[in-house]
């Protein structure tokens, strides 16, 4: 009897990065900024974030001219995304916003920022991608943004190559490079960039939202001083489930002010949700995986001993060594054992795993009394003279 295998699990897909599942900011046509001067990057360069970071790494000495030139790079070569501008599930992760707007040269916030990321880590340039809430003229805007945060000359600065590529018009993209936003210093940055989790605002004494929100600056300027590097520190060595519920407990004490905190509060639960079911269906695929290899050496086994017992119905023709036929019976017995000690490793609960696993023991159980059987056929064959073998054959013949 051949047994049958389990089918395994499928995991839960969901975006690696969360954003608030709300309007996306669009950029807007800001003042007038002092003119950099960048070097451009190669046309040759520019089909991969590895490519265009090895280059910068290679062809910079300055962590600050490579930031400029891919800076300048996007604003000229990336145009704002207005067709996909109100789809906030456009990037299914950070991965493929990348390579969407490296494929289409389009993107909204998302896309910028990931690709911007992206490109300074394979440059060596330690860079995150923050999310968070803007505010124009004075007033919060109702829309969710995303921008980067890059550590060079032993601080952190802020990016936004969005809002620095140009702006939208009379709902029309209008190109125009802005040096405003490149380069921007976390405490002035803060009162147009507002970070979701405020770890990402790099500052010693952060505000809370209701602060911000009632324009209180200097009200964060008593409170203990918060090692946000040391934070981040940490934060960078956990993993994607435990970077959420970080997250999560900082933004909950720092107060919940508006739907996009919320939302995103609720992307990062899910996020924590998703995981978890994930990694339980992970540990379960496993346990499934030995399962079936169990099952597998069983249906092997089962093939070996029919072909024995064939072997055996013919009287042992063509004849083999006594050694080999000792081997042959002993072997099947070993598997057995192997077999078992692969069913006893498997812990899981499921009724699945645990119905194949009683299914294949019943087998087993069946299989090991007719092995044993036939081991002790072959020692009472082998320890037999030869010329009175034939007759142990008419008693004990399968059929």
């Amino acid at each position: 009897m051949n047994i049958r295998h389990l089918a395994v699990a499928t995991c839960i897909a969901l975006s690696t990065t969360t954003y608030a599942q709300v309007n996306i900011k669009q950029p807007v046509k800001p003042a007038p900024a002092t003119a950099i001067t960048y070097a451009p990057i190669p046309d040759a360069v520019t089909n991969s974030s590895a490519a265009m970071g090895a280059y910068l790494r290679t062809h910079h000495t300055s962590q600050t001219d490579m930031l400029k030139a891919l800076y300048g790079w996007m604003a000229s070569h990336i145009t704002y995304d207005m067709v996909n501008t109100f789809k906030p599930d456009y990037y299914k992760d950070t991965a493929d916003a990348v390579q969407k707007t490296l494929q289409t040269r389009t993107a909204v916030c998302q896309g910028y920022a990931s690709l911007f990321v992206d490109i300074c880590r394979h440059a060596d340039i330690p860079a995150w991608l923050v999310t968070g809430y803007t505010i124009t003229g004075g007033k919060m805007d109702n829309a969710s943004h995303a921008w980067v945060a890059a550590f060079t000359g032993n601080k952190w600065l802020l990016y936004d190559p969005t809002w620095g590529s140009g702006y939208v018009q009379n709902n029309k993209y209008v190109a125009s490079l802005n040096w405003k936003h490149f380069g921007v210093a976390p405490a002035e940055y803060i009162h147009t960039h507002v970070p979701f989790d405020p770890l990402f605002q790099f500052l010693d004494h952060p505000l809370r939202h209701d602060e911000i929100r009632d324009g209180k600056w200097t009200a964060a300027a008593g409170n203990p001083v918060f090692a946000y590097p040391d934070t981040l520190a940490g934060f960078a060595r956990m993993n994607e489930s435990q970077r959420a519920q970080n997250a999560i407990d900082r933004m909950e004490r720092y107060g919940i002010t508006n739907q996009m905190i919320s939302v995103e509060l609720t992307n990062l639960k899910n996020l924590i949700a998703y995981t978890k079911q994930n990694e339980h269906v992970a540990v379960y695929n496993q346990q499934v995986s030995v399962v079936n290899r169990a099952s597998s050496q069983y249906n092997e086994l089962t093939n070996s001993f029919n072909e024995y017992v064939v072997f055996k119905n013919q009287q042992f023709t063509p004849s083999k060594p006594d050694q080999e036929i000792r081997d042959w019976v002993d072997g099947m017995a070993k598997k057995l054992e192997d077999i078992d000690k692969l069913l006893k490793s498997v812990t899981s609960n499921e009724a699945p795993v645990r119905n194949s696993i009683a299914e294949i023991s019943t087998a087993m159980a069946g299989m090991r009394q007719r092995i044993t059987a036939e081991q002790d056929f072959v020692t009472k064959y082998i320890k037999t003279g030869k010329l009175f073998r034939k007759g142990l054959f008419y008693k004990l013949s399968w059929k």
